[in-house]
């Protein structure tokens, strides 16, 4: 039995494409569907886990934000109340790793300083975006190299975001 439980809201974060409800899907229902669906506004998930061998249970309420321009002018009713987040670029196209500056400075200035991976998709694909430029873009958070079609580092990042809000709320 959990000796802690926590509930959790997570934030899944980037432009339009990226492949937010892919990496969400992989992770929840451990599928993939190749074909492209727009997110309307925001979508949920939920997924509970344990970590710490079983002493810590968190129950992740995953909010797949849309990415296009009009669902941003409400971000501050998506974000509030955040526990962390995930943001997303596609290392296919370098603009959205340079938009990830944006969902950071959002991020922050609607839900505060919670912690944040940054993640870059479509790690099966041939890269578009250079390893300095990652660097560049997670500015000292961790970076993750994913695909949710293969499901590479999928587990892990989730389990490491989880364990950063789960630290961040014991404070």
């Amino acid at each position: 039995m959990a000796e802690s439980i926590y509930t959790l809201k997570l934030c899944i974060l980037g432009d339009e494409g990226v492949g937010k409800s892919s990496l969400i899907v992989r992770y929840v229902k451990d599928k993939f569907n190749a074909e492209y669906i727009s997110t309307i506004g925001v979508d949920f998930l939920v997924k509970e886990v344990m970590l710490d061998e079983g002493k810590t249970k968190a129950k992740l309420v995953i909010w797949d934000v849309g990415g296009q321009a009009q669902w941003k002018a409400k971000l501050n009713l998506y974000l509030k109340g955040a526990d962390g987040a995930v943001v997303i670029c596609d290392q296919t196209r370098p603009i959205t790793g340079k938009n990830t500056k944006g969902w950071v400075e959002d991020l922050k200035k609607f839900a505060g300083d919670v912690p944040y991976i940054v993640v870059a998709n479509k790690n099966d694909l041939k890269q578009k975006i250079t390893a300095k430029m990652l660097t560049s873009i997670s500015k000292g958070t961790k970076l993750y190299r994913a695909s949710a079609k293969t499901g590479e580092v999928v587990e892990e990042f989730f389990k490491t975001i989880t364990e950063l809000m789960i630290k961040n709320r014991k404070k």
